[in-house]
């Protein structure tokens, strides 16, 4: 069960970064908290159709994600706190994760533990460390393509589909440098909403067919800020509380994850160390 729980932080990690909004015919509101001086006239419709081209012609990102978990499995609660850097490039698609996992109070004397986890993914390898090990591991090639699926984006067209209903409760701001959508829902109907990402970290999670796996949303907030000049999302926090299932066995999910994006089309090139290549153990 830790070895899942620990696969399933490195997934939530990686699937933030295929995460998206959709749009309607508003134009922001200027914040309360603070004075905005710099207001713009675009509505929510045209600031998604402006970030969705940025998105298409994004080739590499850096995201931070802060994340924290409670699992709640039968009569056992875990908790686990997850601080990761990402470089990411799309094509070809290489990718480089580095950070630490922090489960609490499941060491003898009720103390936590921190574990450091680095991986790199490439189209050909998945090299991984984990601290409690000390070991690099080379995962197999079916390992490989399933983590490509959940990282590679998607379409955007794709991804705008199922958001269409929820269109009318995106609350749409604005400062100086950002315009800001927030999400607040709830309810079975709110499951399509991030079921695509979901559905495949939950089937990344084993290399076995015939795994019956199943989740139920019951609550998800975004908030998402898209820079006002280049039109990327610099910044998407979600909240969820879901439900999942593995072959009978249910977990109740409490996230809160917060990732910041940067350097847009700066990383040229992700390479992984020979000391990694040469000192990798395959599985």
């Amino acid at each position: 069960m830790i070895i899942f729980m620990k696969k399933w932080t490195a997934l939530l990690s990686v699937a933030t970064l295929s995460l998206g909004l959709a749009a309607c015919n508003e134009t922001a509101t200027p914040v309360e908290e603070k004075e905005v001086t710099e207001t713009s006239k675009l509505t929510l419709q045209e600031v998604y159709d402006k970030s969705m081209k940025a998105s298409e012609e994004l080739k590499s990102v850096k995201g931070s994600i802060d994340m924290k978990q409670t699992m709640n499995i039968e009569e056992m609660t875990f908790d686990i706190k997850s601080v990761m850097d990402m470089e990411y490039i799309i094509e070809p698609m290489q990718m480089h994760q580095k950070g630490t996992t922090t489960m609490m109070g499941v060491g003898d004397g009720g103390e936590s533990q921190e574990t450091e986890m680095e991986t790199y993914i490439m189209e050909d390898a998945m090299y991984v460390y984990e601290g409690t090990t000390a070991q690099w591991m080379k995962f197999p090639q079916e390992m490989v393509d399933q983590m490509m699926s959940t990282t590679k984006q998607t379409d955007p067209a794709t991804q705008l589909e199922p958001l269409q209903e929820y269109l009318e409760k995106v609350e749409f701001e604005q400062d100086d440098e950002n315009y800001i959508l927030t999400l607040e829902g709830s309810g079975e109907e709110f499951t399509s909403l991030v079921q695509d990402q979901v559905d495949e970290a939950l089937q990344s999670l084993t290399t076995e067919e015939n795994v019956n796996l199943d989740f139920t949303i019951h609550s998800v907030d975004y908030l998402v800020h898209i820079d006002k000049e280049s039109f990327q999302t610099n910044k998407l926090d979600m909240v969820i509380d879901m439900d999942m299932s593995m072959d009978g066995e249910m977990i109740n999910l409490n996230m809160d994850a917060k990732t910041n994006f940067s350097q847009f089309n700066e990383i040229d090139e992700i390479v992984v160390p020979k000391e990694v290549i040469e000192s990798a153990t395959a599985i």
